[in-house]
């Protein structure tokens, strides 16, 4: 019987030697699929967390900025309003203390430069805010989640945040001068007593827009970060906040942002249009409009300079509709209004650019490139 089995274990040792193999495989295989299902799920929970902490983050960042722009908008408005003050030769009209056509000269300049420097100003602003917090916020997160990597220390983030303040301040005063001067050269031609239509209005926007655009050296798309940052030869600046403006810098100068600035610069005068064309939709109510809203086409220089525009209960073609350009002037003057209104064109802007999604991609992509950690 012995002799049997040794027999059969003899004959059939391939294949018990193969079955086991075969068995010892599967029963390692099993384990070691189950230890790395074990370690993939994991993995999973792990990366499902870490996602929704940075979602965490990137939304408290969004929030924080959009909180940020609406307070230093506030402030930036003020300082193109103080750099284009108007009140003060609408009451030397009022008063008849001063040249009438020069000073509505003035006011034809000031009127058109506080309507685009809000533009770019406001574009700038709410790009760089974009960038600067989309920068910083990613280091932070990285740096939370790596023990290893130095934290920005809390003087440098404070610097780091305060960085727009020149813009607002002082940066301002050379944005609206370089403007001032653009919008100047563009209406020299333009008398006081032409009849614009919308389009005519519209072409001298470009024109500003156009010859700003050229002027390699003042350009504030081109040259953003010479309005936005101070120069400063300090050399002994901390490494993180060296880094930090670097990165700062290259975003600002880069194509990319460049022509998404533009890109809503243009936006930001066709939206402008929009508000004045409401007034081009009647004549006649233009003309009531403008009396109403600015006391100062009160002054003698109504007769002297404005022929009456033809008041019609018809339908009236706003593209054909044509108002005399010291009507328009306050028309244009009141878009940016002293006092704030939520339906003024710096509102209706700001509101524009603050939901912008391409402002909000490109916020995203820093911060996802900046807090992305390596494992």
């Amino acid at each position: 019987m012995f002799s049997r089995i040794r027999g059969f274990l003899s004959r059939h040792r391939r294949k018990f030697i193969i079955g086991s193999v075969v068995v010892s495989g599967a029963i390692f295989l099993t384990r070691y699929t189950q230890r790395k299902l074990r370690e993939w799920q994991e993995n999973e929970i792990r990366a499902l967390l870490e996602r929704t902490k940075k979602q965490q983050y990137y939304e408290n960042m969004l929030k924080t900025c959009n909180q940020m722009i609406l307070s230093l908008v506030a402030t930036l408005r003020n300082s193109v309003i103080e750099e284009n003050d108007s009140e003060f030769i609408i009451n030397q009209l009022k008063d008849g203390s001063v040249d009438k056509i020069s000073a509505w000269n003035q006011l034809k300049v000031l009127a058109i430069t506080r309507s685009a420097v809000i533009i770019y100003s406001y574009t700038m602003l709410v790009t760089f805010l974009r960038i600067q917090l989309s920068l910083i916020s990613g280091h932070m997160y990285k740096g939370a989640q790596n023990v290893d990597n130095e934290s920005i220390e809390n003087e440098i983030q404070r610097k780091y945040m305060a960085l727009s303040s020149y813009f607002i301040y002082e940066g301002i005063i050379n944005l609206n001068s370089f403007v001032k001067s653009k919008v100047a050269e563009a209406t020299a031609a333009v008398s006081l007593t032409e009849r614009l239509t919308l389009r005519d209005l519209e072409q001298i926007y470009w024109a500003i827009a156009s010859s700003v655009s050229a002027d390699g050296s003042g350009d504030p798309i081109k040259n953003c970060t010479h309005y936005m940052l101070q120069k400063n030869g300090n050399d002994e600046e901390k490494i993180a906040y060296s880094k930090l403006i670097d990165q700062l810098l290259d975003m600002l100068e880069s194509e990319e942002v460049q022509d998404l600035m533009q890109k809503n610069v243009r936006s930001g005068f066709v939206l402008l249009m929009d508000h004045i064309s409401t007034y081009f939709n009647d004549s006649s109510q233009s003309d009531n409009g403008c009396t109403t809203r600015n006391g100062m086409l009160q002054s003698s220089v109504e007769n002297s300079l404005v022929a009456t525009d033809t008041g019609s209960t018809e339908f009236v073609n706003i593209n054909k509709t044509s108002i005399a350009l010291a009507r328009i002037i306050p028309i244009v003057n009141k878009q940016i209004p002293d006092n704030p209104t939520h339906t003024d064109a710096a509102a209706g802007w700001l509101q524009y650019l603050v939901l912008n999604n391409e402002l909000k991609t490109l916020g995203a992509n820093i911060y996802e490139a900046v807090s992305y950690v390596h494992n």
